[in-house]
């Protein structure tokens, strides 16, 4: 018997299978790939809809006192997303209240709201441009809803509070 090698011819390509590393390694590049154009682009890449502007108000339920002459400048100034740096509009009014608590009446076993000593209510309307995706509104890839906890930024402060009221304006308003 002959023993004969089976060899391919040199100028002859050998042809490449595919194997389940090579899909796993695509799977992950293209998922890498979604997730870089998701941070850089935003939501805003994928959404649709009319662009309106928006009004919308920012209460921070306790503040202490002396961070109220930061507060009382922020009128005009631009607003920023704390953890994004991104732009959510331009702050059109400050209202500043006196603070409150809820205290129990153990008497009477109901609770009640008391005044909180050295403390303010803070509630922080802002304008801004935004893409109406109805019930939801997006201001450069943040969504705004009433009941969504912001963390936000001005040039002089730096706070929390949660979106209680927007309102869409119109050109006349």
């Amino acid at each position: 018997m002959e023993n004969k090698e089976f060899s391919t011819p040199i100028n002859q390509k050998k042809l490449y299978k595919f194997n389940a590393t090579d899909v796993f390694l695509i799977l992950i590049i293209a998922i890498a790939a979604a997730i870089l154009i998701y941070i850089v682009a935003g939501t805003d890449l994928f959404m649709r809809g009319d662009e309106v502007t928006i009004q919308y108000t920012i209460e921070i339920p306790l503040i202490r006192n002396e961070f109220l002459p930061a507060i009382n400048n922020m009128q005009g100034e631009q607003i920023t997303d704390a953890v994004r740096g991104y732009n959510l509009g331009v702050v059109h009014q400050v209202r500043i209240l006196d603070g409150m608590a809820d205290g129990e009446d153990r008497v009477h076993g109901v609770v009640r709201r008391v005044p909180y000593p050295d403390h303010s209510r803070v509630f922080i309307t802002v304008r801004a441009q935004a893409r109406r995706n109805y019930p939801r509104y997006f201001v450069n890839g943040r969504n705004i809803m009433v009941g969504v906890q912001m963390f936000f930024r001005t040039p002089h402060f730096t706070g929390y509070g949660n979106c209680i009221e927007l309102t869409e304006i119109t050109e006349e308003d």
